[in-house]
């Protein structure tokens, strides 16, 4: 798996594969992970790394922080399950929603989650994410798959009293202030070679709240396909290796129920044969 680590929480982030409880540095090779991906863009096997002369460090005794790049661009899917868009009073979009977030709102597989005090509505997503592999520019759904090198788990954090706002007479999604704010999107534990899951459509997503199920989904229940969305991104901007692509959450958001992260909490996002972040919620 393809990581970012650092010595501790405060030292700058370097590229590193995690191979069972050791770590080993990939900087001196591949000083971003958008330069690994671009060498091995159809997913890569770990034992055939050259591992000779790269330093290795136990797992225990390193920080993991988002395995994405600090240039990296992250795009990010509204209402894509059919159950989630009702649950939340919406209908199913015609076309995709594609929002971003900056790389400042992003932390690690354990790090905290940061409430902020211009939120008391913070809510949690699971979500499903790829990584580009080969730049994307108008390609088809046929040809996206060649286009993906990895994928990862994304937990789209969103300030649900932050989400809409009046302009004029029209409602509208603000989606910096519920999506964007400072470290509150865990991203990780790192990136898995596309070669872990033959089909991402078939992968098994739950997401726990202090040890209770509140999302149990399968990510062949997306309206539009991980081929879809990238046919349709990459029609408006190039997809360039190191940038990733949530593909939406599926029912079970706590939000909706009004259920509200708060200090102390926990929460477990798991996807099947992708990996599994587990952040406490603290306030920032």
């Amino acid at each position: 798996m393809l990581v970012r680590f650092s010595d501790n929480a405060s030292s700058p982030l370097r590229t590193g594969l995690r191979l069972g409880d050791r770590v080993l540095d990939l900087s001196s090779r591949f000083p971003s992970i958008a330069s690994f991906v671009a060498a091995h863009p159809d997913g890569w096997d770990a034992a055939a790394i050259e591992a000779k002369g790269l330093p290795a460090h136990e797992l225990a005794d390193v920080h993991l922080g988002p395995p994405v790049d600090d240039g990296a661009s992250v795009y990010l899917v509204g209402a894509n399950y059919k159950k989630h868009a009702e649950e939340a009073g919406l209908d199913v979009p015609a076309a995709p929603v594609i929002f971003m977030k900056p790389t400042t709102s992003l932390v690690g597989p354990t790090d905290p989650i940061c409430l902020p005090p211009i939120s008391s509505e913070m809510d949690y997503e699971g979500e499903l994410a790829v990584m580009i592999g080969r730049p994307a520019r108008r390609v088809s759904a046929a040809q996206a798959p060649a286009h993906v090198a990895g994928l990862t788990v994304v937990n789209d954090v969103t300030a649900r009293d932050l989400q809409w706002m009046m302009l004029g007479k029209n409602r509208i999604v603000d989606w910096l202030s519920s999506k964007g704010l400072d470290r509150s999107t865990p991203v990780g534990p790192g990136i898995a070679s596309r070669t872990v899951a033959a089909d991402p459509h078939r992968l098994h997503l739950t997401t726990d709240l202090n040890g209770q199920r509140m999302q149990d989904g399968e990510t062949s229940l997306m309206v539009f396909s991980i081929w879809e969305l990238i046919a349709f991104l990459s029609a408006r901007v190039t997809l360039r290796p190191g940038d990733i692509l949530s593909t939406g959450t599926p029912v079970g958001v706590g939000g909706f129920r009004k259920i509200f992260l708060k200090p102390g909490d926990r929460v477990r996002v798991e996807v099947s044969h992708v990996g599994v972040l587990d952040n406490p919620v603290v306030q920032d």
